[in-house]
């Protein structure tokens, strides 16, 4: 049966096939051709290939063809340089500590205005220069190296930089070391510094104060020199309401002392200096000698210390051995006035242009000085000096 219907299907197929033939045979010659189907699709007239047509055609592929998708291409990357390795920022050195001028070592010092200038007033106006000082010194220093425990002795030029005069007016009081000589760099500094010896600019106060002294040393550039000093001699330091400096004897506070050393402390910071400040001050009238000389400086446990200054108190007048070691003792004792870590003392050898007496009589001996030998009265110094000024 299934047979059946498929033969006749195909039969049926095939007359519907020879009639479409025949009339398409019969058509109108004068009629307008049709189109191709393959026109009508190119045309855009139907969307439908030959296969809708004719089923019995094999299938025509599409007149237009169409190009194969493109793979694509990724953008070539803009090439990322690589991390360049971080250097370290050069570190800022940091400046070396100031060191002690006084570290294992004995100053010495030749005390006056000038060389040549005014020899009433100290051994180093004696000297017309540096020269006949060298010569003069080493005397000094070889007995010092046979009594000081083999420290170092290091030769200073003590300069009276600010001389006290009467007072005018209103003025300072004080005649300064210009007005002799203008170029104290090259005639003092420069020459100490070759030599490897210091300078001490010693300020005798007058009407003024010691910030006052400094700052100017400080603005006329000396102290820039790192081999230069500073020495403060408050006897000289004008009372107020008098006008002869040292009559009656003055005096300066611990404040004062202070002051000074902060200054000092400030600019070795600030210059970077190699070496520390030295500060002397000079003194004979204390509370613990109490013998109706004022105290030249007052509330004297108040004064500190500061890391880059070196304070020291220089035992100072003239007198016999007893009176000069008893002195120095009392007025450098560090259980008294905890702040000591330098002390000095000042000899007054006999000077052929002072006639007054005003030197000591005797002199104390180097051994009588670092306590080997007893002074006459049996006394002898309780700590050896750090500083020894010939006068």
């Amino acid at each position: 049966m299934m047979r059946r219907f498929s033969a006749l299907s195909l039969l049926v197929a095939a007359l519907a096939l020879v009639a479409a033939c025949q009339a398409a045979q019969s058509v109108d010659p004068t009629a307008p051709p049709r189109p191709s189907t393959a026109a009508v699709a190119t045309q855009g007239a139907s969307t439908r290939d030959t296969r809708t047509l004719d089923p019995f055609l094999a299938p025509t592929p599409s007149s237009t063809p169409v190009p194969p998708t493109a793979t694509p291409v990724p953008p070539t990357d803009t090439p990322v340089p690589p991390t360049p390795t971080p250097v370290p920022p050069t570190a800022t050195p940091t400046p070396s500590p100031a060191v002690s001028w006084l570290s294992n070592t004995t100053l010495l010092g030749a005390y006056g205005r000038a060389f040549g200038v005014a020899p009433i007033l100290g051994r180093l106006g004696m000297y017309d220069n540096i020269g006949e000082m060298a010569a003069d010194m080493n005397k000094f220093a070889e007995e010092i190296r046979a009594v000081n425990d083999g420290k170092k002795v290091l030769t200073e030029i003590h300069l009276i930089y600010a001389l006290a005069m009467p007072c005018q007016a209103n003025d300072e009081c004080l005649l300064y070391l210009e007005a002799l000589d203008s170029n104290l760099v090259e005639h003092y500094i420069k020459p100490a510094q070759q030599r490897g010896w210091l300078v001490v600019l010693d300020t005798q106060l007058g009407r003024s104060d010691p910030v006052t002294q400094i700052n100017r040393m400080i603005e006329k550039g000396y102290l820039k020199y790192d081999n230069v000093e500073v020495a403060l001699d408050p006897e000289f330091h004008v009372v107020h309401g008098h006008l002869t400096p040292g009559i009656p004897v003055g005096t300066i506070t611990a404040q004062q002392v202070n002051d000074a050393q902060a200054l000092l402390d400030a600019y070795v910071q600030k210059e970077h200096l190699a070496h520390k400040k030295i500060l002397i001050v000079h003194q004979f009238g204390d509370k613990m000698v109490n013998d109706g000389v004022p105290y030249m400086i007052q509330n004297k446990t108040d004064v500190r210390v500061y890391p880059n200054v070196d304070l020291a108190i220089v035992a100072d007048g003239f007198g016999g051995p007893d009176s000069k070691i008893s002195k120095y003792d009392k007025m450098t004792d560090s259980t008294v006035y905890p702040f000591i870590r330098f002390r000095g003392i000042k000899l007054f050898p006999p000077n052929p242009y002072e006639h007054a007496g005003h030197y000591d009589q005797p002199m104390l001996t180097f051994r009588q000085v670092w306590g080997l030998d007893p002074t006459p009265g049996k006394l002898r110094a309780t700590v050896p000096p750090d500083v020894v000024i010939m006068n």
